[in-house]
């Protein structure tokens, strides 16, 4: 430990004095010591390999706040989603004021879920965010749809659990961004590992041309002991080049897990929290069964009254109740946070966790102990130890700094001699897992598209030359130098397959450049082969598709439609290993236990017709349907042994990713400005409808929103209460209730009568602190809920406008109604320099409103509906354009039907199977035009948005594009 700054330091005062505290006095880490004095506070440019619990952290603070300070741009990268939150909320916390002027656009999360800024509204340029948290995988896909931004020399990235690199299923999505990033250069670059070994940080740090900072001891030590038969082995990271010394029993000799557990329960309170680490989510359960006991009676844990009722959580409301917890992929997001924060008060003693607990956060750790040290391997169907990296990761969650208490401890055992030869592996500290190449020629397809998508890469040469420059190339290169000099072959048949399948275009000169599609699919993140699998199906069987869709008069049958567009993502390749290549994604194994759904009553439309060779994906179908209908998370794990609900959201939030890329694919696809030449092999020479697959695009869309929230299609608009309800919040369950009750009509929910009161009473029984406040509430809400919504929207608005001209327009534009609401329309396009014409004048009766003419693009007929007192657009206010435009010669342009302040939410259903129709509320439209204002949106992007039949949403506007 250091107490005081190296010369030189560069800090300013505002950093020292933010973030420069300690809970244990002021002191630095020899870590971050050994960082300031390599020069983080000056600019420069480190790996920092460092074991856990030496305030790497901080050093990546540092380099944060030292790049915002000067102006410039941050980027901190992460390995997983909830990481990625938790890494938010504390720069919230920690860099919003200070160091970000208290603007909360300023700082941006991007995961696989969404992208949305720190008040949680969505966000049209995060790249250009001044500071960007992000998972490595949605950073790659932001690069390679939006290509490389040209001021990256003026970003500071920090990437957290660098040695991802090294990982068997994301290694290469990694190292294909820290490619493009080094390519390109950075002000500051900050890698930060616990992991590494000496080699191989040395050899990534001269790959990535940056200095090294290695200091491998820890401030808080960690003591090793391994229980054998014949005495205890103790290691102690003080001395980690002494031998580990046998240490003699006392008495018996204690070989199991809870034999420890106890033993430190009753003699070492000093040593508590106990972590015990399992290599299965079964082990978790079993011997947190066998310590708790039998259940008292009333013996019930609060925690989790607020949540839906799940195995795990019934298991962790008795359980909790003695002290004991278990943290495992059973448990939701919600679930495990409930964990940890008990955790972190000190509520919780013992807690049995597979590895979901060692992926970088802290926690007040005293003790782990290893229930066992070897997982299965699939594969080759063999138990295999654990490697060394993963074992000290997850040992160092203990004796965490900041924390008070002695060293942490960590036990294991060695049972017999086999075992114990296994065991004493991990008392060599310096023995930890190289890292594997893995970048590898079966995904360079990929590799390329995303090559050239994001401006780096014209032609093959340089796609080559970045390839065979990648650190796993280097690797490749000593120890296997014959199957290196295949690459560029290799490399140069997968950009004539992309050539081919048409998401790469080539000129006879041999320039690349990446189709609109190609674009698409650099954005969505998926395989060029998922993508042509995906894409073929929905071809082939369009006319299957889109007669399901809802008419004026018919409800349709979205239910087969869902059905069918999930089995096909789920039977892709990023599902189901195909052509020699493994899948990206995983389905529990336990889908394939039973058949849950007779899928011979679709199997003419299904993708696979024989889909009883493998049922997963059908399994997987009807599940996710299922939970789209409002079933209840308990119900599905019933379905299925050993199916809990952390899987089932896992499986839905990997679905809603795959949806969602090709909701995007699709747009893409369809739209006519692309000549037909430019589109994918598969969409082409299948002589594709494009006018009836325009109308799938928002409906997937829709699935995956159901997806996410769990909700019937017309029990959705009531999550909208959420974002401008006040006191309360709506649950899932509580929403489905509203359902069921037949009262989920906006008209019904404001009524005021006995029989609605009694329902909305009856819906929140259980709501605190009385179900009439919540009732009330509720009604209230759903009256006053546009004009929130509205007023929320302008707020906002108003705002950011203040770097456009004319920011009294916006508050026109929310406020006016009738012809007050055209002319301040009007005003808009002309500031904005969109042209229009308009249609409806004097003397014309019955025509549309307005003919918008963007840049590049097909006429749009548009026509304008606001409403008196906040009342919402009907169906038929919605679609009578369509009438008014074939009678004033209009029939082949699309129409778009404005409604201010919103639409009936049943409108955007009824008009799915209308191809030649979209409608936008005015806040949407509001948020478009101010990003085309800002320039984070073109008006050719614009068109597209507003083409796509459906509604159109913010969450469909497109990011901005920098080449």
């Amino acid at each position: 430990m250091k107490y005081e700054f190296p010369a030189g330091h560069a800090l300013s005062d505002m950093v020292v004095e933010k973030l420069c505290h300690f809970d244990e006095g002021f002191a630095l880490t020899d870590a971050q010591y050994e960082a300031l004095d390599n020069g983080v506070g000056r600019g420069e440019s480190l790996l920092v390999a460092s074991p856990t619990s030496t305030g790497k952290t901080l050093i990546g603070l540092l380099g944060i706040a030292n790049s915002l300070e000067s102006g410039a741009n941050a980027v901190y990268l992460v390995t997983h989603r909830a990481l990625a939150q938790q890494k938010m909320e504390d720069f919230k916390g920690q860099l919003l004021d200070p160091f970000l002027d208290g603007d909360s656009g300023s700082l941006v999360l991007a995961t696989g879920d969404y992208v949305r800024d720190s008040s949680g509204n969505d966000v049209g340029d995060p790249l250009g965010a001044k500071l960007l948290v992000a998972t490595y995988e949605k950073y790659l896909a932001l690069l390679s749809a939006s290509g490389i931004p040209s001021d990256m020399r003026n970003t500071t990235i920090i990437c957290d659990e660098i040695q991802i690199i090294a990982d068997e299923n994301r290694g290469q999505s990694v190292e294909v961004l820290l490619s493009l990033l080094r390519k390109v250069g950075w002000r500051q670059f900050i890698g930060l590992s616990a992991v590494l070994t000496s080699k191989d940080a040395r050899e990534l740090s001269d790959w990535l041309d940056i200095s090294l900072v290695n200091c491998p001891l820890r401030e808080k030590h960690i003591q090793y002991c391994c229980h054998t038969q014949s005495g205890v082995a103790v290691l102690d990271t003080s001395a980690p080049d002494v031998l580990a010394e046998r240490v003699p029993y006392k008495g018996r000799p204690v070989l199991d897990t809870l034999g420890i557990v106890k033993y430190i329960l009753e003699h070492d309170k000093q040593s508590l929290p106990i972590i015990v680490f399992c290599m299965t989510v079964k082990e978790t359960y079993k011997l947190a069964e066998e310590l708790v006991g039998a259940p008292d009676k009333g013996q019930m844990s609060m925690y989790f009254d607020d949540l839906p009722g799940t195995f795990a959580n019934e298991f962790l409301s008795r359980s909790m109740a003695k002290r004991v917890a278990i943290h495992n992929a059973d448990l939701t997001d919600e679930e495990r946070r409930v964990v940890e924060h008990s955790l972190l008060e000190r509520k919780v003693d013992v807690i049995f966790a597979t590895s979901t607990l060692a992926a970088g956060v802290n926690f007040p750790l005293a003790s782990a102990v290893f229930a066992s040290y070897e997982r299965y391997n699939f594969a080759r169907r063999v138990y295999l130890p654990i490697e060394q990296s993963d074992f000290h990761n997850m040992a160092g969650r203990v004796g965490r700094m900041g924390y008070e208490g002695l060293s942490g401890k960590v036990f294991f055992v060695a049972k017999n001699v086999i075992d114990e030869k296994i065991a004493l592996q991990y008392l060599n500290l310096g023995a930890m897992t190289a890292v594997k190449a893995r970048v590898s020629p079966d995904r360079f397809n990929l590799l390329a598209l995303q090559l050239v998508s994001s401006g780096l890469c014209a032609s093959k040469s340089e796609v080559t030359e970045l390839i065979l420059g990648t650190f796993s190339a280097i690797r490749e290169l000593e120890n296997n130098p014959k199957n290196y000099g295949l690459w560029p072959g290799k490399i140069s048949t997968a950009i004539d397959g992309l050539v081919q399948e048409g998401y790469l275009l080539s000129a006879d000169s041999g320039v690349l450049s990446v189709s609109p599609v190609g674009k698409s699919v650099g954005l969505s993140g998926l395989t060029p082969e998922t993508s042509s699998f995906i894409l073929g199906y929905l071809v082939r069987k369009s006319n299957d598709l889109i007669s399901c869709l809802p008419t004026a008069s018919s409800s349709g049958d979205l239910d087969k439609l869902a059905f069918l567009v999930l089995s096909t993502a789920l039977s892709s390749p990023e599902f189901i290993p195909m052509h020699g290549k493994s899948a990206t994604r995983m389905l529990h194994w336990t889908l394939n236990k039973d058949f849950l759904f007779n899928a011979d009553v679709y199997s003419d439309s299904l993708c696979e017709r024989v889909w009883r060779a493998d049922v997963k994906p059908i399994n997987a179908a009807h599940i996710c349907l299922q939970w789209m209908s409002g079933v209840p998370l308990r119900d599905l794990e019933r379905l299925l042994p050993d199916l809990r609900a952390g899987a089932i959201r896992e499986l839905i939030r990997n679905v809603v990713w795959v949806l969602q890329g090709i909701s995007s694919i699709l747009t893409s696809v369809v739209d006519k400005r692309i000549p037909r030449e430019l589109l994918p092999k598969v969409v082409s020479e299948l002589d594709a409808d494009l006018d009836g697959l325009s109308k799938l695009p928002r409906i997937i869309r829709r699935f995956t929103t159901r997806l996410i929230e769990g909700l019937p299609d017309s029990a959705m608009w009531l999550i909208e209460l959420n974002v401008v309800g006040g006191n309360f919040r709506l649950s899932r369950e509580e929403i489905i209730s509203i359902y069921h009750s037949g009262y989920a009509r906006p008209e019904m929910l404001m009524l005021g009568s006995p029989d609605a009161d009694e329902v909305r009473q009856k819906v929140f029984e259980k709501a605190k602190p009385a179900p009439i406040a919540k009732s009330n509430w509720l009604r209230d809400s759903v009256k006053s809920w546009k004009k929130n919504a509205r007023k929320t929207y302008a707020e906002r608005h108003q705002r950011r406008a203040k770097k456009c001209a004319n920011v009294e327009l916006i508050k026109q534009y929310y406020e006016a109604l009738g012809d007050s609401f055209e002319q301040s329309f009007e005003a808009v396009l002309k500031v904005l320099n969109i042209n229009y014409v308009r249609v409806d004048g004097k003397g014309v009766s019955g025509a549309p409103d307005y003919l918008l003419k963007l840049t590049d693009s097909p006429d749009l007929v548009f026509e304008l509906k606001s409403k008196q007192n906040d009342n919402l657009v009907d169906y038929n206010g919605a679609t009578e354009v369509l009438a008014a435009s074939e009678i004033h010669g209009f029939k082949d342009c699309f129409c778009v039907t404005l409604c201010h302040p919103g639409v009936d939410p049943s409108v955007p259903l009824t008009i799915a199977g209308c191809g030649r129709l979209s409608v936008i509320e005015s806040g949407d439209l509001a948020e478009a035009l101010l990003r085309l204002c800002e320039g984070k949106l073109t008006q050719s992007q614009l068109w597209q948005w507003l083409t796509t039949p459906g509604q159109a949403l913010v969450d469909d506007l497109p990011f901005i594009e920098y080449n």
